[in-house]
């Protein structure tokens, strides 16, 4: 009978010692994934903040090439729209939609240039840098989105949500559009030139 009770104190002691070291590493997971989606949607901003600033560059350059004004309009209006819904902090879908759209007109936009072969090298060189910058959009859309949907998994996980929701840690959105988000961002009318400097 004495030989039975270090046992179970031995199972019950390694028991405890285990789910201790169970609970940590979730916690650390957690904590660290947490960090890893904050330092990635922070990275996403900047590049797309970066992108912004380079479309009334792009416009002034096709405006310079006498481009379609509508294409060109259509680029002012979705960088315009793009910052509202960035200034509101509307959900990441909204937001997604507003940087898609602005995507979509940049991209007619420098289509339009090219079929015209009036372009210039200020248009060229903003065209090369907008490349770039995509890409590095793209992937950090790619990033910010894999880390946000491990730590939504932890959070909606049965085994590790309790303790993680326990931390106060919540499932991330994804930068992804949705149904709800707007379609089209408003167009502008018409922009002279001197207003594009802005």
């Amino acid at each position: 009978m004495t030989s039975v009770a270090p046992v179970v104190l031995t199972v019950v002691a390694t028991t405890l010692v285990v789910t201790l070291a169970w609970l940590v590493a979730v916690v650390r997971r957690a904590r660290r994934t947490v960090d890893t989606v904050v330092a990635g949607l922070h990275l996403l901003e900047v590049a797309l903040d970066h992108r912004r600033l380079l479309v009334p560059e792009l416009a002034r350059a096709a405006v310079g090439a006498e481009l379609d004004r509508d294409a060109i309009n259509q680029a002012v209006g979705a960088r315009s729209w793009s910052a509202i819904v960035r200034e509101r902090r509307a959900d990441l879908g909204d937001r997604a939609a507003a940087e898609n759209a602005l995507s979509a007109a940049v991209h007619h936009l420098v289509c339009a240039g090219r079929e015209s072969g009036r372009v210039r090298w200020d248009f060229t060189a903003a065209v090369t840098e907008l490349d770039h910058l995509e890409r590095r959009v793209a992937g950090a859309v790619r990033v910010y989105n894999t880390h946000a949907a491990a730590l939504a998994g932890l959070v909606r996980s049965p085994l590790t949500g309790p303790v993680v929701r326990t931390l106060g840690i919540g499932a991330p959105e994804l930068f992804v559009e949705t149904a709800s988000a707007p379609v089209v961002a408003p167009g502008v009318t018409d922009v002279p030139a001197p207003a594009l400097a802005a």
